[in-house]
């Protein structure tokens, strides 16, 4: 069925707040008792707007809806239940990597379901913004080094599309906010929606709460009997080949050569590792650091060496930047705040811009180089004629053209010609049912304008020959399972000779000859203990 999935966003969105809880009597956003809320399905008038609306409790949770204006038609009503669990057979965070849109916000521990609203409507209705939820925990229930989102499905089936994650979720005291937005939003008849509350176990913090106790007690035996009979054989020959990698590290002042390769992985914390052009094997990195940040879904390097991340932090949707050099827990140089939905990100090649990709809203940034604090963009690329649907990776050819892969359902490539803005048109759409495009989410383009796609809903690489338009089939396609890579988030990348670089999923980075026809096997292959890679998040190149 044809809609707009932001449209689904936002009616999901506001059904994910509906999860939360809204005071039950008087305007605002305060929780309501669990005694306070209906039990069992519960039917609803839709008027002009109106509530705060008690949600059906499930379990020990409830929860409330404001709703915006609307051009609800007289009669309409909207029909809500809930549950602790998904339907059967339905999708559910923890299988999201292998669904079709948005990706889940990576954690330490798989997502834990906590409630699930169903959501019909007699009519198909459109609200002027996303309504206003909050969402009450149940008593005694923990929300430290936890965070909070809504995962909001299209169906009710397995194959159901993911429409987006909200969140994460201001918490006050056991109440979860999720804020509406400006954003329009249809629903139409007939059509089912989930919307499903999930907590995860977020960052480097998650793990430490346990340690404190343990720790004591294991280290004090275990450092004087190891450490003595280790150090004296260790040191000697770990301190030439370490200090030699470790010296780039303290001179911030040097930049890295051209084709320098940059990771960006989750181990115990977020790590960064540059790795010296045409490296290959169990190499130890050029520089590395980690960094105290959370869900990063996109990274890009200038040519100076500096390091942008797309993360949700604690401010929301924010970019961190990191200079050459930095070691250690880093503090990132600039932080940039949004209240964007960011994803994507890339440096506009001729004018050093970062551009970042606003998934929910269909919108592309642009920010001058060194933004932070609250920084307005400096221009946007939005509107009915863009084409955007979940925009996620962005990237740009040799004429500075940019390339928006759209992650919703098969998904689809838009091109636009350098300096493009506001309401722009394509100059060209790589959409249909020949192209091999499903679920994509990462893409690349290398200097003579060819066009890999990365899709994570069945692990392929599609690649597309310069200038290519319309329903066309792809000139090669680079299987995951024999490469043994998951297309996740933003893990391919290519050099100035056109060499393709993919995250695998064995913590490894492969590398593949410039991609003209039949894929052949890489070419070199990034992995071992030296190197530091863990699961995969993002890579990039310097220019």
């Amino acid at each position: 069925m044809q809609r707009s999935s932001l449209l689904f966003t936002l009616a999901l969105y506001g059904a994910i707040a509906l999860l939360g809880g809204c005071a039950g009597h008087a305007t605002g956003a305060g929780p309501i008792p669990p005694t306070s809320a209906p039990a069992g399905p519960i039917s609803l008038p839709l008027t002009r707007a109106g509530g705060p609306f008690a949600l059906p409790t499930a379990g020990d949770y409830s929860g409330s809806m404001q709703l915006p204006a609307n051009n609800a038609p007289s009669g309409t009503t909207m029909t809500l239940s809930a549950s602790t669990s998904a339907p059967v057979g339905a999708a559910t965070p923890q299988a999201l990597r292998r669904a079709r849109g948005p990706r889940l916000p990576q954690a330490v521990a798989l997502p834990t379901v906590l409630f699930v609203l169903t959501i019909q409507v007699s009519q198909s209705v459109t609200f002027q913004s996303a309504p206003g939820f909050s969402f009450q925990l149940p008593a005694g229930m923990s929300t430290v080094n936890e965070s909070f989102f809504v995962a909001l499905f299209d169906g009710e089936s397995a194959q159901a599309p993911l429409l987006t994650t909200i969140g994460p979720a201001s918490i006050s005291g056991s109440t979860l906010n999720f804020s509406g937005n400006a954003t329009p939003l249809t629903l139409d008849a007939g059509t089912t929606y989930l919307a499903e509350l999930y907590e995860l176990a977020t960052g480097a913090t998650a793990t430490p709460s346990p340690l404190p106790s343990s720790t004591p007690t294991i280290a004090p035996t275990a450092t004087p009997t190891i450490a003595p009979t280790i150090a004296p054989t260790i040191a000697p020959t770990a301190t030439p080949t370490i200090a030699p990698t470790a010296t780039p590290t303290a001179a911030p002042a040097a930049s890295p050569a051209a084709g320098t390769l940059y990771e960006l992985s989750y181990g115990s914390s977020y790590t960064f590792g540059a790795f010296a052009p045409g490296a290959n094997g169990n190499v130890a990195p050029l520089a590395s650091y980690s960094a105290a940040i959370q869900a990063p879904t996109g990274i890009a390097v200038d040519a100076t060496g500096r390091a942008y991340v797309v993360a949700y932090g604690p401010a929301g949707t924010e970019i961190f930047s990191y200079a050459y050099g930095a070691s250690g827990n880093a503090t990132p140089s600039t932080t940039l705040t949004t209240d964007a939905s960011g994803w994507g990100l890339a440096i506009d090649p001729a004018t050093d811009d970062l551009v970042a990709t606003d998934a929910n809203n269909n919108i592309v940034e642009y920010f001058a180089p060194g933004a932070n604090g609250s920084a307005s963009p400096l221009k946007t690329i939005s509107g009915a004629n863009t084409g955007f649907n979940l925009p996620y990776q962005v990237a740009f050819d040799g004429s500075d053209n940019i390339y928006v892969v759209n992650g919703n359902g098969f998904g689809s490539v838009v091109e636009f010609a350098a300096g493009a803005s506001g309401n722009a048109t394509p100059i060209a759409t790589i959409a249909g049912s020949a192209t091999g495009l499903d679920g994509p989410e990462a893409i690349a383009v290398d200097s003579t304008g060819r066009v890999y796609v990365g899709n994570s809903a069945n692990d392929t690489i599609t690649v597309y020959a310069p200038g290519a338009n319309g329903n066309v089939a792809p000139s090669a396609v680079i299987q995951g399972g024999t490469y043994d890579f998951l297309i996740d988030q933003a893990i391919i990348a290519v050099d100035a000779s056109n060499d393709l670089y993919v995250f695998g999923r064995s913590n490894e980075i492969e590398v593949f000859a410039p991609v003209t026809g039949s894929p052949q096997a890489p070419i070199r292959t990034i992995t071992g203990s030296s190197t530091g890679i863990a699961a995969a998040e993002g890579v990039a190149i310097v220019p």
